[in-house]
């Protein structure tokens, strides 16, 4: 075995400030050890090695040859150890300083910057940056470290991800405020029969989730427009040439002018809006702390 495998970092640490002091009750004070814990420790060290260190005198501690030898090496050790140690703790702050979110484009668009907004006012010292990224590349981007937080809807294939519900969302119409439905309060989906339908492409998960509704129907639906955006459908709707099956915080953010929006019931149709995170990089703090935030935000707490 070599003799420097039982060699600790405290002796290695308790040699230096003996060296530097020149003195076992001046480095003792400044480890916060006894002297006697302090001369044990060098004396092991001694041993460890098999060379005297110091020469022992009534009023200091002088470094015989092998211990002018050995100090600058430890000097230098202890320098970079030190350094890194700040290093790694400067990172870790700044880290758990930041929150770095990736969503899709339509709740990077309509949800999600007002709560960054009043998070900010709560938590004015975390800094939030937000990627909106296709709904397929959300979960990917937080399993290559590129995002602390995805936030997407639930029907995103992520089973290897952490899964935080942060908002149930409801299907509503989106139908112009003169539309004969418009003062309805609730509609029943099979009263949608006749209407000329703006509905997401088929194989969307907006769709898929429209199409359950429309099952009620009971006849083959023919939709009068199929678009690949939200942004698109309201457009149709605002124009008088449709209504459209659409998220509710779509319609409540979009700002659509002459819009209403009604609850589809017989079935309410909902789906979940999650935050996805990799297990094996748990949340900071800040990132702890948008989750509350969000859930209070949505009424989940």
């Amino acid at each position: 075995m070599s003799r420097t495998s039982a060699v600790t970092l405290r002796q290695l640490r308790a040699f230096n400030a003996v060296a530097e002091e020149g003195s076992i009750a001046r480095a003792a004070q400044r480890l916060h050890l006894t002297a006697s814990a302090l001369s044990m420790l060098i004396g092991t060290l001694e041993g460890e090695l098999g060379v005297r260190l110091f020469e022992r005198t009534t009023r200091r501690m002088v470094l015989t040859d092998e211990g002018n030898k050995l100090l600058p090496t430890i000097e230098q050790m202890l320098g970079q150890l030190d350094g890194a140690i700040t290093d790694l703790h400067e990172f870790s702050q700044s880290r758990s300083s930041r929150l770095r979110i990736a969503a899709s484009p339509l709740l990077a668009a309509t949800l999600l910057p007002h709560l960054m907004a009043s998070f900010r006012e709560r938590f004015p010292a975390i800094r939030l940056t937000l990627r909106d990224l296709p709904v397929s590349e959300v979960a990917q981007a937080v399993r290559a470290g590129e995002a602390d937080l995805g936030v997407c809807t639930a029907d995103v294939d992520a089973l290897d991800l952490h899964t935080t519900v942060l908002h149930q969302d409801r299907l509503m119409l989106a139908c112009l405020e003169n539309h004969p439905l418009a003062s309805r309060f609730e509609l029943p989906w099979r009263e949608l029969a006749g209407e000329p339908l703006a509905l997401m492409q088929p194989g969307s998960g907006l769709r898929k989730l429209s199409e359950r509704g429309l099952a009620q129907i009971g006849e083959p639906v023919d939709p009068a427009y199929e678009v690949a955006n939200v942004t698109t459908a309201v457009g149709l709707v605002e124009a008088g040439l449709a209504v459209a099956v659409l998220p509710r915080y779509a319609l409540t953010r979009t700002r659509a002018v002459g819009v209403r929006a009604i609850p589809l019931i017989d079935p309410v149709v909902e789906r979940a809006i999650v935050a996805l995170n990799a297990p094996e990089r748990p949340l900071t703090s800040a990132g702890e702390a948008f989750l509350a935030h969000f859930q209070q935000a949505a009424g989940l707490e």
